[in-house]
């Protein structure tokens, strides 16, 4: 970790210490789109109404740079503007405002998602377009501060990246520097509820004609809204661009990240007759268990615990374009973390002594993966025909060592805990070594100038060893075991531009999901293979001829075979099917010059058709998967320019339907409504917001974490932010 810290501090010092900049060339058509006036524009109205963007071209996985309307596949861009017009702070929130996502935050998985029916490692989180692996394992509450845009694929609908999972992919872009900008600087402040602040910091310009910069720092932190639940997260990332020639540019960047996340692992469930102060809205259990007003801000993790972790990205990525048709594009990256829980999880209500039995659970990652992405990207005729050829070839390398154990816990009183301490650390170590190969081609034939058809195919190999190591060090030969994986992707896929301002699309794709979602976490005892993933997808996007009109809708049928199934009370294999079925619709409108409305929503029926779960052994055939929603609706609003004056008034809407916690389905999350809203004023170059969350002060559950089945994590109440922003 001092390592880690001090090679951010010199990227730092070397940024801050960077001359003044002066005005330079017109940026080269080779570099990132982003125009001085879009650097310093400070005026975003109407941003809270989010553009569908169909006229723009989005960054994950387009190398030929389609706009949206011209992909056959399902999209969303969500770009800084918006997120920081709507107040959305992290990744997580802003994820939430795009069709059919909902996500959960519990610290055991930060910002797990659930889409299209399915949840968890479905999801595919990238980082400037890189995997790290498993999300439920190493993915981290993001700040928004610090980037361009977040993008989403539905589906396995990519076949860049990793193998494509089910739900589809939520890309994270930074913020990058542009070669001719000239010199700007952003910051912005918060301050809301819970002693709870944010401030960010964000310099770009030119060192030379031929060199340039951005360095985005941030932090947030919080006392949070349950006793003894501070956090806090500091993120820096730091590029450099350098344009060798007018073919040929190449960027370093580092992104670094140091957090502790808030240790509330949820409220415990206890029996109706013991509660005092009941809450109704929120859950409904088969078994009369309720959540209780009174112990809502409870605390009952110990005085010791951790949820922290450190991150460091080294990138270099160059891109050439030794002639107009052929574009090549490679990345060469590291990336180092260590993370750390150490924590009372589970709490669990004994009705012989009326107290809360806790466990004590800790685990440590030490984690390495390195890699390069090569992607190659011709123009070409065949004979009068003209097609876009993609070439991928993807390398990365894992050591992923887990060190975890399970001392005795205790009980506590659930109205007057005692935090207590954790105890001694017994480990047990777990090294993972993963080595991954893959090739994607993929083909975009233009049948004409209104219709072209994709056709590609991704084929992994996948090599892993997964070793299993005692409390005293010895070597478990039975849980320990080598493997090579060889899953075959491909994708269908066509788009036909009816008018201008109308196209259809279709496509048919598969992918692949590791065992139970994760590969980290098999052992020699599960006679696992990947997953097989089919999607059929058909979708409509439409612009109104004065450009004021945005809309967008699908229709979807996915399914997963072979999914881990329970095989005998000590071993796992593959069987079993989840099927997902839904519709999803979004659109945006400019109704006068100052009045925007927007919104979207998604409906969606999954099921398990034969799934016997192998974590509890529980029976889910024709069951609902967890936290999967049949509804889910958001809706927004702004006005601004109010009596002549630079005030924007806003809000929004959003709306969950029942979900179910558990695979038995015998828990379910009661729907919910929760109504933000927002003003702001606009004065030259300063920008000040007040941002209301909850307003309505809703009790709800966003989330139910399958593996506490006994708590509830509760969000939190209503809240009052007051923001600045400003650029020069």
């Amino acid at each position: 970790m001092l390592l880690c810290s001090r090679r951010v501090y010199f990227i730092f010092l070397f940024f801050i210490g960077l001359p003044p900049a002066t005005a330079q060339e017109p940026i080269d058509e080779y570099m990132p789109e982003l125009s001085l006036k879009a650097l310093l524009e400070i005026d975003i109205a109407g941003a809270a109404v989010r553009d569908l963007g169909l006229g723009q071209a989005i960054k994950t996985a387009n190398p030929f740079e389609l706009s949206a309307m011209q992909l056959p596949l399902s999209v969303e861009v969500i770009n800084s503007r918006t997120m920081r017009a709507r107040g959305l702070k992290t990744v997580t929130e802003a994820a939430e405002h795009l069709v059919g996502v909902i996500s959960g935050e519990s610290p055991a998985e930060p910002s797990s998602f659930s889409m299209r029916g399915f949840i968890r490692d479905s999801v595919i989180v990238l980082r400037d377009g890189i995997r790290l692996g498993p999300a439920s394992m190493t993915m981290r509450p993001h700040n928004t501060f610090n980037l361009q845009q977040v993008e989403i694929l539905k589906g396995p609908a990519s076949l860049h990246f990793a193998a494509p999972t089910a739900s589809g992919i939520i890309n994270m872009i930074t913020k990058k520097p542009v070669i001719g900008q000239e010199s700007a600087t952003e910051l912005f402040g918060a301050y809301s509820r819970f002693d709870s602040s944010e401030w960010g910091i964000g310099r770009s310009g030119p060192v030379t004609d031929k060199l340039a910069y951005r360095v985005d720092i941030n932090r947030a932190a919080s006392n949070g809204w349950v006793d003894d639940t501070d956090s806090y997260s500091f993120n820096i990332t730091a590029s450099m661009l350098w344009q060798v020639s007018p073919s040929l540019d190449m960027l370093l960047s580092f992104d670094y990240l140091d957090d502790d996340l808030p240790a509330y692992w949820g409220t415990p469930l206890v029996p109706a007759p013991f509660s005092r102060e009941p809450i109704s809205g929120i859950i409904n259990t088969d078994n009369g268990s309720v959540l209780d007003q009174q112990l809502r801000f409870n605390n009952y993790n110990i005085d010791d615990q951790r949820s922290d972790s450190e991150h460091l990205w080294s990138k270099i990525t160059a891109n050439w374009q030794p002639s107009s048709r052929v574009k090549v594009k490679n990345t060469l990256f590291h990336f180092s973390a260590d993370r750390a829980w150490k924590n009372a999880e589970s709490y669990v209500f004994n009705p012989q002594t009326s107290l809360l039995d806790r466990d004590r659970f800790f685990v440590f990652h030490d984690h390495q993966f390195y890699g390069n992405q090569l992607d190659i990207n011709i123009e070409h005729l065949l004979g009068q025909v003209e097609h876009q050829l993609t070439i991928g070839l993807d390398y990365a390398r894992t050591d992923f060592e887990r060190a975890r154990g399970f001392p005795d816990g205790d009980s506590v009183d659930p109205y007057q805990p005692v935090a207590g301490l954790f105890g001694p650390l017994d480990k047990r170590l777990s090294p993972t070594k993963i080595d991954e190969f893959a090739i994607m081609v993929e083909d975009t034939v233009f049948l004409n100038d209104d219709w072209h058809l994709s056709l590609g195919i991704r084929k992994d190999f996948i090599d892993t060893t997964r070793d299993n190591f005692d409390e005293n060090g010895i070597f478990i030969v039975e849980d320990s075991f080598k493997r090579t994986f060889k899953p075959t992707s491909y994708r269908l896929a066509s788009s036909y531009q009816l008018t201008e301002n109308l196209s259809v699309y279709g496509q048919f794709s598969t992918g692949h999901d590791p065992v139970g979602s994760n590969i980290y976490l098999v052992n020699a005892n599960e006679n696992f293979d990947f997953t097989d993933i089919s999607q059929l997808e058909l979708g409509v996007k439409s612009v109104s001829a004065d450009g004021n009109i945005e809309m967008t809708s699908a229709i979807y049928k996915t399914k997963r075979e072979n999914i881990l199934l329970l095989v005998t009370h000590d071993s796992v294999g593959n069987s079993g099917s989840q099927v997902a079925k839904g519709i999803e619709f979004a659109a945006s409108g400019r109704l006068s010059q100052n009045w925007r409305v927007g919104g979207n929503f998604a409906y969606t029926r999954a099921k398990y058709e034969d799934y016997l779960d192998p974590d509890f052994g529980v029976d889910a055939s024709g069951n609902t998967p967890p936290n999967v929603p049949k509804w889910v609706a958001n809706a927004w609003f702004s006005v601004n320019n109010i009596a002549g004056l630079p005030l924007e008034l806003g809000g929004g809407v959003r709306y969950i339907s029942k979900r179910h916690t558990n695979f038995e389905n015998t828990v379910t999350l009661q729907d919910y409504m929760v109504v933000n809203a927002f003003a702001a004023y606009t004065l030259d170059k300063l920008r000040i917001s007040i941002n209301a969350r909850n307003i309505l002060d809703e009790d709800y559950a966003p989330w139910g974490d399958i593996f506490y089945p006994n708590q509830i994590g509760i969000a939190p109440p209503r809240a009052v932010e007051l923001s600045f922003q400003t650029k020069f």
